[in-house]
């Protein structure tokens, strides 16, 4: 699990789903472009769902667990992106990774926590 790190929050998602967000963010907040990100929280959590408003001007931190960098799958960075765009933002539960030969789209998405069980997962501030 590695850790986006957002104001005084701290988010724990999936090394891979990160390295795919760190990118998105990126590109969102290059063109200055705000938008809301959420998230569902596992059961095992307590369950619920988290949001962010992501705008500039906010301290904005990667952390990752793995030693090693994903490789990037485009498809799911377009489909992100073009999430980023919508009205209701980028839901992650929303843009799973499809995984190699699914056509059915049904790809699996893995959820980030959040510490305190409040989210993918927010730490108490």
């Amino acid at each position: 699990m590695g850790t986006l790190k957002y104001g005084t929050g701290d988010y724990e998602f999936d090394d891979r789903i990160l390295a795919h967000l760190r990118v998105v963010i990126a590109q969102k907040l290059r063109r200055r472009e705000s938008f809301l990100l959420s998230w569902d929280h596992h059961a095992h959590n307590g369950g619920g769902r988290s949001s962010l408003w992501i705008t500039d001007g906010v301290n904005l931190g990667f952390t990752f667990f793995g030693s090693r960098a994903a490789n990037l799958d485009r498809e799911w960075l377009d489909r992100m992106m073009s999430a980023s765009h919508s009205v209701m933002g980028l839901n992650l539960e929303d843009v799973p990774e499809v995984p190699a030969g699914d056509e059915t789209g049904a790809g699996t998405a893995r959820r980030g926590s959040s510490r305190g069980g409040r989210g993918p997962d927010r730490a108490a501030s």
